[in-house]
């Protein structure tokens, strides 16, 4: 019987490894896709402009007899005019409304409500129906502008609309660095700690309130600040496995952190 060459064996056992690896990696769940950046103030403002844009052709490439019929359904009769009018009203209310203190959260469910309908029906509709390449286009801005609501589109029934702006971000991520500013107040009149531990904690309040503030001060200019959250969120765990080694610390003000750490991370889209 011939024996076969080691240089076989060993090319053999390196593809069997290979193989191996590549099934092991099939067999692993996909990694979860990175959260799109979170819009500026100055980026929402521009997409209610390109919905309100994509509303207009949409409606001014239909045809004309359409805009003038009446559609009958459950809900009884829609005259195709009103609906548009109402559609054009709302997404002007949505423009309106929207500044540097008020997300107008509750203007965009209701152009997102709205658009939803008209979305069923135009799926619903010949290929070939004009304004179809229009609304298509339109869904692209829509799906952007339930992103930045936290949500999706079509819209879900009974999702939640919700978005903060620039200022109440920094608002938030300000209130961090406040409060972890009093916690290092807390470490310094804990007798209870050893001198090295506390001066460790201490150093880690001070990144803390670093990295609180550059959240602060991104978010303020409408700037991304993606990273720099998730550098809050780190820390912040970090510092969670001091909290829990030191059953005596007072953590009163470092609750006050959590709580405006969820705040932020509600911000940016982010599950606490």
């Amino acid at each position: 019987m011939k024996s076969i060459p080691n240089s076989r064996i060993v090319s053999a056992r390196a593809r069997t490894i290979l193989l191996a690896g590549v099934l092991a990696l099939w067999s692993m769940p996909a990694l979860a896709q990175p959260r799109p950046e979170r819009l500026s103030d100055k980026d929402v403002k521009a997409l209610i402009d390109q919905v309100d844009q994509g509303r207009d052709k949409f409606e001014g490439n239909l045809d004309g007899q359409f805009k003038g019929s009446t559609l009958r359904g459950p809900a009884g009769e829609v005259k195709i005019s009103g609906a548009l009018q109402d559609y054009q009203d709302n997404t002007k209310k949505l423009q309106d409304r929207f500044t540097a203190d008020y997300a107008a959260s509750a203007e965009v469910a209701t152009v997102l409500q709205q658009s939803t309908t008209i979305d069923t029906f135009m799926q619903n509709s010949a290929s070939a129906m004009k304004g179809r390449n229009e609304w298509d286009r339109q869904v692209v801005n829509l799906r952007q502008l339930a992103s930045a609501y936290a949500t999706t589109f079509p819209l879900p029934d009974g999702a939640a609309v919700r978005r903060m702006n620039d200022r109440e971000t920094a608002g938030a991520a300000g209130a961090i660095g406040a409060a972890a500013g009093r916690f290092k107040n807390d470490l310094d009149n804990d007798r209870t700690l050893a001198k090295a531990d506390r001066n460790a904690a201490k150093r880690d309040v001070d990144l803390l309130i670093k990295q609180a503030d550059a959240v602060k001060s991104r978010t303020s200019a409408g700037r991304p600040a993606t990273a720099d959250m998730q550098q809050v969120v780190d820390q912040v765990a970090r510092l969670e496995e001091f909290v829990g080694s030191h059953p005596n610390t007072n953590v009163t003000n470092w609750q006050a952190v959590r709580t405006s750490l969820d705040k932020l991370q509600q911000a940016f889209g982010v599950t606490p």
